[in-house]
Formats: C-alpha cells, structure tokens, sequence
C-alpha cells in the first residue's frame, strides 16, 4: 500500500497507522487479493477547525463530533486498486470521502423519516423471509 500527502513524497502504510483504521482494514484485504495491484491512498492535510464551524454555519447544522474528528485528522480521502488481466492492468475500484468544503447536507425525505425509518429489525425480517 502507498500513502500519499497532497503533495508527495509517498509513505509507506506502515508509517501511518491510522490509515488501516481509517480503512477499516479494506487495504490489507485487497492486497491479498489475487491480482489486484496499485493500492494507492491519497490522505489530505488536515481540515482546520474554522472551515468545519463555517460549514455548520452555512448548513445550519452541526456534525457528529466523530465526523469533525475525522476532518481534523484528514480533509478527505481517496483511495483506488487496479487489477491484472492477461498482460493487462485495469482500474478496477475507488473510494473517497468527500473534503468538508464538498460535503453535502442531504434533505431528509419523508419516505425514511421516523416512524418509518428502516431499523435493524427490518433487516432480521429480509433474512428470514430468504
């Protein structure tokens, strides 16, 4: 796995231990997965803390403090895997997490508000019916 700042030099994984987490381990699993190549993660430098409190302003809103957490630690995230076919490598997946000046405030719809949100018992029922 290779880390990269906005601006390189590249890192090691190993260097930054909070990537695996940040992750959820999907890194490690992915580079043991036969053929996939080229997992790279693009951190960004961390949000400052007036950028976060101007979003909530804007948004009328405030985030989780797990979410302005993550911000402070990292302003986003981007990370990609390719995959080898034949001769051949293939861009194959991507996540990111959106900066906080692109984060966007989702209108709640009334399909999923209460009481008619879906919880973990609609999720037990699906199994069962299957």
């Amino acid at each position: 796995m290779q880390a990269m700042e906005e601006t390189p030099p590249p890192l090691l994984g190993s260097n930054k231990p909070h990537l695996e987490k940040l992750t959820l381990g999907v890194t490690r699993i992915l580079e043991s997965s036969p053929g996939v190549t080229e997992v790279t993660i693009i951190e960004k430098a961390p949000a400052e803390r007036h950028m976060i409190s101007s979003w909530e302003q804007k948004n009328n809103c405030v985030l989780p403090e797990d979410l302005k957490n993550f911000y402070l630690m990292t302003n986003g995230f981007h990370m990609t895997w390719n995959v080898k076919l034949d001769e051949h490598t293939i861009p194959l997946g991507s996540m990111a997490i959106n900066s906080i000046s692109k984060l966007t405030q989702l209108n709640q719809s009334s399909l999923y508000s209460l009481p008619n949100a879906p919880t973990l018992a609609d999720l037990e029922d699906d199994t069962q019916e299957a």
